[in-house]
């Protein structure tokens, strides 16, 4: 949908000034470890994790996927951080990573790449999640589930980046020309419109509003540091009004779904988490639509033009990487 519907600034300040536009307030922040010694043992690990992270069922078994590939470290790229920052090593001939959910909702953080590191054909990283509470599955892995949604962010090849999303369709949404869909997988949005490098920490803010269905009023925003990146209006993220924000979803490995996507070895990093929320009640405005998982493919219908946005149910999650980002313009599995 066009940008130009929305009232957003094309830079910010800080996480703390884009949250206040919408009546957002601080929610949750990280408590990172101190940065010495490292800690690699995986018990020590999930219990940092639950202290400093908000991890979602702490004591669970099978609260971390991939665990051993987790550890915390001395920040690689700046030493006047006296903090530990989270390293996620990729097994080289694998696609393994990482994946785990905050109890939080909102998420501002940091991340980073080794300066050697790899990009190969793609990969995902944490993002926004919702469900809701008698969900039975999860919405990732090619399941299209009507009481849950994702919104992770993705890298491509050299970098390239996007928003991945398991969100309903309809008739228009995959015409337009910033959004892939997928039938069987996730649905890319505004691929390319930034770009992840290697070597240097950035931040990344990403903005959601919730849809009230049938309307497809919900929006989602991103900035890479502090310039915008990506602005979509009009998505229909549910179909139930009882799914809702629930979680940041932890989640990051290569792939697709063969070894043509294998990683080649090498690290991401993670660092200072925040969030911020409302429980203002949506009075967005947008196009009365049927919305499901049956509207994947492309359509020649034009996508119906949202108005422009008063006030919403917006979750902003903030997260900061290491790797420099280079903006290219507004725009698997």
């Amino acid at each position: 949908m066009s940008a130009t519907q929305l009232f957003l600034p094309s830079t910010i300040a800080s996480s703390a000034s884009l949250a206040s536009l919408f009546s957002l307030q601080p929610s949750w922040s990280s408590s990172d470890p101190p940065s010495t010694p490292a800690t690699t043992d995986p018990s020590l690990v999930q219990s940092l994790l639950s202290s400093s992270w908000a991890l979602a069922s702490p004591s669970a078994t099978s609260a971390i996927s991939g665990l051993a590939n987790l550890a915390w470290v001395p920040d690689p790229f700046d030493s006047s951080n006296s903090e530990a920052v989270l390293q996620l090593a990729y097994p080289e001939g694998s696609r393994d990573g990482a994946q785990f959910s905050f109890a939080a909702f909102q998420k501002n953080a940091g991340i980073a790449f080794d300066p050697s590191f790899d990009f190969v054909k793609g990969g995902k990283l944490p993002g926004l999640y919702g469900s809701s509470p008698t969900a039975k599955g999860l919405c990732t892995g090619g399941n299209h589930l009507s009481d849950c949604w994702s919104a992770r962010l993705m890298w491509r090849t050299g970098g390239a980046g996007e928003v991945y999303a398991y969100i309903p369709t309809y008739d228009g949404f995959c015409a337009q020309a910033d959004v892939l869909c997928d039938a069987d997988y996730g649905t890319s949005l505004s691929r390319g419109s930034f770009k992840f490098a290697r070597g240097g920490w950035i931040t990344i803010h990403q903005l959601i509003s919730l849809s009230s269905p049938p309307l497809a009023n919900g929006l989602l925003a991103l900035y890479s540091n502090s310039s915008l990146s990506l602005l979509h209006t009009g998505i229909a993220y549910r179909t139930n009004p009882n799914v809702s924000i629930t979680n940041v979803l932890f989640s990051s490995f290569f792939g697709g779904s063969d070894a043509s996507w294998d990683s080649k070895g090498g690290n991401a990093y993670f660092r200072r988490m925040e969030l911020y929320a409302s429980t203002l009640p949506s009075n967005t405005t947008g196009p009365t639509v049927s919305a499901s998982f049956d509207n994947t493919i492309s359509s020649s219908a034009a996508a119906p033009t949202p108005v422009p946005i008063v006030r919403m149910l917006v979750l902003l999650l903030v997260w900061a990487m290491m790797g420099q980002v280079t903006g290219m313009g507004m725009g698997v599995r």
